[in-house]
């Protein structure tokens, strides 16, 4: 049995930090897919090619009986999600697993997408008949399992697709009709790990734990007002909640000088607000702009240093191809 699946990656666009404490956030799914494809073997044994393995002439094997005790970082994700498949279904099946992509993810969730999308292709080899829900808890589990923390939303955008309104862990997943979003975004030039960020943050709050959770009370605030704005098309608004929580996140110390530069001249162009995207640190920053103004906000971008990311965003989630 041969089976191969697709999934998006994610822009973060409110909500950033928060979510990881139980506050919502708006995320939407772009168009950079990481697709993997899985065949069932006779074996005993797991094989995985990536592209970074390929490049070494390497490929990763392991038993099936070793599968999620010590997890490698070039197949973390895929381990885990075949790992989570054995757990919850019982099956031990000797597999064939590659996976492929883009070769640069700018920060914009390439291991939930690949993790999503290697669950979508074991769901079809095995005929296990799961739902979108069944994807993301088993999804999630998986990035807890590599990761050891998280909040979900990236692998929420993989499975669902769309722009969503989401809540840690799942909670509350609500899909937003929101299309032809005017948003313009940038790459800092630099990939940051999530996780350590993450801890940043928790350091913070465990020193000034009612100052830190008034911040996020206020980040609350703006998505949900921000969920208005995007329903309502409501731009101009949407902007100004954007710089609002960029401050948040400054105040956090999340915001770095390359990314303020973009931010900041993304502004000056004419765009209505503008802020960075997901843990900071680094990776993308992105802008909301009236489309008179949005190649002037383009250039202004590229001109302070940092590269287009031209994709579509709020595209389908994971789907079996």
């Amino acid at each position: 049995m041969y089976a191969a699946a697709s999934a998006p990656g994610k822009l973060l666009l409110l909500g950033d930090h928060a979510v990881v404490y139980n506050h919502p956030c708006l995320v939407t799914a772009v168009d950079i897919r990481y697709d993997v494809a899985v065949q069932r073997t006779e074996s005993s044994v797991l094989e995985i090619s990536t592209p970074e393995l390929k490049q070494r002439g390497e490929t990763h094997c392991i038993s099936i009986y070793q599968v999620g005790q010590i997890y490698r970082r070039e197949t973390a994700f895929v381990e885990a999600a075949v790992a989570q498949v054995q757990q919850r279904y019982g099956i031990r099946s000797g597999l064939k697993i590659n996976t492929s992509g883009p070769a640069r993810s700018y920060g914009l969730g390439s291991s939930s997408a690949v993790t999503v999308a290697t669950l979508a292709a074991l769901d079809s080899v095995f005929e296990l008949g799961l739902s979108r829900r069944d994807l993301f808890s088993a999804g999630y589990q998986a990035v807890l399992d590599v990761q050891g923390l998280g909040s979900g939303f990236d692998v929420a955008a993989a499975v669902f697709g769309g722009t969503l309104y989401y809540v840690t862990g799942g909670l509350e997943i609500e899909p937003l009709h929101a299309i032809d979003l005017p948003f313009v975004v940038g790459y800092s030039g630099t990939k940051v790990g999530t996780v350590d960020l993450v801890k940043s943050v928790a350091e913070q709050r465990r020193r000034f734990p009612v100052l830190i959770d008034r911040i996020f009370a206020v980040i609350h605030d703006i998505v949900d007002a921000g969920r208005s704005s995007l329903i309502e098309r409501d731009w101009n608004a949407l902007g100004e909640l954007m710089d609002i929580h960029q401050g948040m996140l400054e105040a956090l110390g999340v915001s770095t000088a390359k990314l303020s530069a973009l931010i900041y001249a993304a502004r000056r162009a004419g765009a209505y607000g503008a802020k960075l995207s997901g843990a900071g640190g680094g990776d993308c920053m992105f802008a909301v702009a009236p489309t008179s103004y949005k190649p002037l906000v383009e250039q202004a971008i590229a001109d302070s240093g940092g590269e287009l990311i031209r994709l579509p965003l709020g595209v389908e989630g994971v789907r079996v191809l």
